[in-house]
């Protein structure tokens, strides 16, 4: 299982339109960066992201409040990807720490009040 999570310049985890790397977590805890293809974008940014993270063999999001629109979430759960929602202003090593202990679930859904709607 591979883990994506956004994260900015900072090393806080952003919603998945914000922060400057995409960050794949393998599951031997080896973590490699990519830019966040979301940056080059002025449409579609949700889910150029989600396609960079599945395309590097993510199977789980860590998501903070805002980090998927309808569509991309909707995109998301057809592709069978899991959810670690967390809370916002998170750092990176925070959320390492809560994965570690087992202190954060895997979920197949966000709460419906993270979800923001999808542009016209």
């Amino acid at each position: 299982m591979a883990i994506a999570v956004v994260v900015n310049d900072e090393g806080i985890v952003t919603p998945i339109v914000e922060g400057t790397i995409l960050r794949i977590i393998q599951q031997d805890h080896s973590v490699e960066d990519f830019r966040n293809p979301a940056l080059d974008l002025t449409e579609g940014r949700r889910g150029a992201a989600l396609r960079k993270a599945i395309e590097q063999g993510a199977t789980t999001f860590i998501a903070p409040p805002e980090t998927f629109c309808e569509l991309s979430y909707k995109k998301a759960q057809e592709e069978q990807i899991s959810f670690i929602n967390i809370t916002a202003n998170q750092s990176f090593a925070q959320v390492v720490e809560q994965l570690k202990s087992g202190s954060i679930q895997i979920s197949l859904d966000l709460p419906a009040d993270e979800v923001v709607p999808s542009a016209p």
